[in-house]
């Protein structure tokens, strides 16, 4: 396989009809529409983002957005992107009723899989037509709104990825009620800190959930949540009045009796929706009503309740699927994901295309091959997975085209940046005529800056194009443009349907200064990237934790792109059996430490390594896979690049949804105490105590080098 530099930029795919996807048809509708002549899909976004109103208005029509009113413009001329202008106002709608429009087709809308259920040998599954989900969220619409649900109240979800926890979302959104979800795999502490944030009236979730191989008892941890909430409750706001379990796992015994009071079971809230039709009362709302409420990962301080509007999620989301993606009802859409993460969230809109959904819950590698048997299965058109999975697939050898007869074109990639040599890696082990769409956006905006694009070719490494409407640029230390290859801050410098509204709950200053205070007039959203000179984009890491040794800047996704890479092709050592290699490295996670003066830092490369390898047996074997690592840094990268210190520890924390950490261990190691560090936000918070002491064995090195 050719190296990272040889890949970096190269074309791997173009689409062979370019002129018939529906983002050549969009450029030709605005082209006529506006009597111009844009000849390129850049041109195109350049005028989206130079013409807000207009090009949204453009979006409104081609989308087909369902309302009772609309609009006379979209967006005000001059209007500032702080504090987040009013779009579309004046307009009417619902996001349920948009979602559920297709509700009289007979096709299938969503399929319901788990793992392999360890007693059968099989998936565990079940599926949905539109008409049926149409049926299903009019009962709990109507049993919510006898138990007094309305519009702004807030409704919770603590659970698995399932059809009811859906149906229950779409139930709420049809009211007017404010959504917001935790994963059924977080534990009780981070949930209650988000939910105490927002004070549900109701709360979903499940009686037990698979994952690993064993069935886990949720009910227990739900209760914990339910007696948190209350416990410590102001008598001025709002109590939890009702708990809804869905029976996920049939045969799971709950240690509650439900059916009465504050707990209910899943059929008996339906049985409460009872009526002779399965019309649903939409709630005509501004377009501007908040819709969900999603949280940062909040590992330096309580997480941010992200507050977004649902005529932004329902433009914004319907572009990305349908101009951006083109997916129809043809298409069969897979995104591996929890509920407690956006991808959720964005995969939930597919409904929108009429498309059908698959809903997994579980291992993504229990068994290995299970995401494509499930694709296989399904006919999966959309597969959207990780950066890490797609990484761990690479290492695993499994080849799913020689397993599989799929009929996958688009492979969407996201939550850390897709390192160049996996573009090929899946052309030739998963499909030869595939879109590769790495994509980035984030919570902040629970949708993408830049993402795929079905009109343009996939270079290597690099996400295809800036989105149409995200008026995104490269800011250096002084917030002015840098020019294309340079690196800098992503910014978004005009106003974007999908702004949140803000933080719910939360002051307001703490929203401004998380987006708005770093670069006058602009958003800042803290990841650190460059423009190709074809107008892709390539990440480079968080800003906050980008690396600086010596006045040199660069992410810290440089170091591990290299760690992740084929170690026999980049070291040609290494051998079986853990001779010291880079597949002795299981994790790895960079830092910047700083110099006794803070007028420098050094590089820390903290690394888990195989039990029982070499690397680990000994000091010896660990200083040779430092080595390898330092010389393969140099070679690849730059002296400058190369870790001033190499550290072995028995964890690298995660956020809930399983992303590296890098901030809080960059404060412990810099001496901030551990008290400053928001525990409950991590997967793993026990591992930090090794990080305070290898943090103060470092600054005493490092003070000694300096005197």
């Amino acid at each position: 396989m050719a190296s990272t530099n040889q890949l970096q930029g190269s074309i791997v795919w173009e689409p062979s009809k370019p002129e018939e996807t529906r983002m050549e048809r969009f450029r030709k509708r605005i082209n006529e529409d506006f009597k111009l002549r844009l000849e390129d899909y850049h041109q195109l976004w350049r005028w989206s983002c130079e013409n807000p109103s207009e090009f949204w208005q453009s979006v409104w029509d081609e989308t087909g957005v369902i309302s009772s009113q609309k609009a006379e413009q979209a967006l005000p001329k001059g209007a500032p992107i702080y504090p987040p202008p009013k779009w579309f106002q004046g307009s009417r709608l619902n996001f349920a009723e948009n979602l559920l429009r297709h509700k009289d087709s007979d096709r299938v809308a969503l399929i319901e899989s788990t793992e392999v259920d360890t007693k059968t040998g099989k998936l565990a599954e079940r599926s949905v037509t539109y008409r049926e989900l149409n049926q299903q969220v009019s009962k709990v619409a109507r049993a919510l709104r006898k138990r007094g649900v309305k519009v702004n109240d807030c409704v919770a979800s603590y659970s698995s990825n399932c059809i009811d926890n859906l149906v229950a979302f779409l139930a709420c959104s049809s009211i007017g009620a404010v959504w917001t979800s935790a994963a059924a795999d977080f534990g009780p502490e981070g949930v209650l800190e988000r939910l105490r944030t927002v004070r549900p009236k109701v709360l979903f979730s499940v009686n037990a959930v698979r994952y690993n191989g064993k069935v886990h008892d949720h009910v227990a941890k739900l209760a914990a949540v339910v007696e948190g909430l209350e416990k410590d409750r102001p008598k001025d706001e709002q109590a939890l009045e009702a708990v809804v379990v869905i029976p996920y796992v049939d045969d799971h015994p709950a240690p509650h009796e439900f059916g009465g009071g504050l707990w209910q079971t899943w059929q008996g809230l339906m049985d409460e929706g009872q009526a002779p039709d399965d019309r649903i009362e939409f709630e005509q709302l501004d377009f501007n009503h908040p819709l969900w409420i999603l949280f940062s990962s909040g590992t330096t301080g309580k997480p941010k309740a992200i507050t977004h509007r649902a005529g932004g999620m329902l433009i914004q989301l319907s572009k990305e699927h349908m101009i951006h993606g083109g997916m129809t009802e043809d298409d069969v859409f897979f995104q591996h994901t929890t509920t407690g993460w956006m991808m959720w969230n964005f995969l939930i809109a597919g409904l929108v295309t009429g498309a059908t959904l698959v809903l997994y819950d579980g291992s993504p590698l229990k068994p290995p091959g299970v995401l494509w048997d499930l694709a296989e299965k399904h006919g999966v058109t959309v597969f959207g997975t990780s950066a890490a999975y797609l990484g761990a697939l690479e290492k695993s050898g499994y080849v799913p085209k020689e397993n599989h007869k799929l009929k996958v074109k688009q492979i969407l990639s996201t939550g850390s940046p897709l390192r160049a040599e996996l573009y090929p890696f899946i052309l030739e082990k998963i499909g030869s005529d595939i879109l590769i769409g790495s994509v980035t956006g984030g919570t902040d905006l629970c949708s993408l800056f830049a993402g795929h694009n079905v009109c343009l070719p996939v270079r290597a490494g690099e996400i295809q194009a800036r989105n149409l409407g995200m008026d995104m640029d490269v800011f250096d230390d002084h917030g002015r443009p840098v020019a294309r290859g340079e690196e800098g801050d992503l910014v978004c410098k005009t106003p974007f349907p999908a702004q949140p509204l803000g933080f719910w709950k939360q002051p307001e200053q703490k929203y401004f200064e998380s987006y708005y205070s770093q670069f006058p007039g602009v958003w800042y959203h803290g990841d650190y990237v460059s423009l190709s000179q074809s107008g892709g984009l390539v990440m480079l890491g968080r800003s906050d934790g980008i690396l600086n040794p010596g006045g040199i800047r660069f992410g810290s996704s440089e170091i591990y792109e290299l760690l992740e890479s084929n170690a026999e092709a980049t070291t040609g050592g290494g051998g079986e059996g853990g001779g010291g290699g880079l597949e002795d490295v299981v994790d790895s996670l960079v830092v910047a430490l700083k110099t006794p003066k803070g007028d420098d830092e050094a590089v820390v490369l903290f690394l888990v390594v195989r039990p029982g390898s070499k690397s680990d047996a000994s000091e010896q074997g660990f200083n040779e896979l430092s080595k390898r690592i330092a010389d393969l840094v140099r070679t690849k990268r730059s002296a400058r690049h190369v870790p001033k210190f190499c550290r072995k520890v028995h964890g690298c924390p995660k956020t809930l949804n399983g992303k590296r950490v890098e901030v809080p261990v960059k404060k412990l190691i810099n001496g901030a105490d551990l008290s400053t560090i928001n525990l409950a936000t991590l997967s793993n918070p026990e591992c930090l105590d090794e990080y305070v002491r290898l943090g103060r064995e470092l600054r005493e090195e490092l003070a000694t080098h300096f005197t």
